[in-house]
């Protein structure tokens, strides 16, 4: 996996967990859920196959996507303040939606990507999407409200997207001859490791606060 090709994944994986958490005002059967995460992968996998024959033509935009990061904090928070101060979630839900998909655009065409790792992408969004939804059905019963366990989740999510803006320039700038591909110290790595532990924080505070709280 090269330095996009894992800006993609963390950046995917959170979307599409902040999808499936919105997903959640909904209450769906896991058959209607199964076939909407199978869309949504399958869609996916369209857009990174058709956005991997554009890597020649848009091959300058490697250098704006601190860009790209600063423009999706402040989707995100503007969709936190929207969705907390109206309790509307379908604005919100649209405007991640599309970020999603031009995210997904841009990042996968300077991703080098291959048939598996494309495949292995949109199984990542089906998994997610479908583990994330079934969460929702606990936080429903946490202690906080829905609208504020999900603007947590987004303000994270912001937070992330801010750091990575910060920092792109001067992690696509490192030697990366210098780092064993499967070295902790891998900024692309680091990067993997962070988001799972803040998903592994949330899901053991929802459940100590569901257990505490009966």
């Amino acid at each position: 996996m090269d330095l996009i090709g894992g800006y993609l994944l963390v950046v995917m994986a959170l979307f599409v967990a902040n999808i499936a958490l919105m997903l959640g005002n909904y209450n769906l059967g896991n058959l209607k859920v199964i076939i909407l995460s199978l869309i949504c992968s399958a869609i996916t996998f369209a857009i990174m196959n058709a956005s991997s024959l554009l890597n020649g033509q848009l091959s300058f935009l490697s250098d704006y996507f601190s860009y790209l990061f600063l423009a999706i904090t402040i989707i995100i928070f503007v969709s936190i303040v929207y969705y907390i101060r109206r309790d509307d979630f379908k604005i919100p839900f649209y405007s991640i939606s599309l970020a999603f998909v031009i995210s997904t655009v841009l990042l996968s065409s300077q991703a080098n990507l291959d048939f598996l790792s494309m495949a292995l992408y949109s199984l990542l969004v089906f998994i997610i999407l479908f583990v994330v939804y079934q969460l929702t059905k606990l936080l429903h019963h946490a202690k906080r409200q829905y609208p504020v366990v999900i603007g947590e989740y987004m303000s994270l999510f912001s937070i992330l997207m801010f750091i990575f803006a910060l920092t792109y320039d001067s992690t696509k700038a490192l030697d990366y001859s210098m780092f064993s591909p499967f070295l902790i110290l891998t900024p692309t790595y680091q990067l993997i490791y962070v988001i799972i532990g803040i998903i592994v924080v949330l899901v053991v505070g929802v459940l100590i606060n569901d257990t505490r709280g009966k």
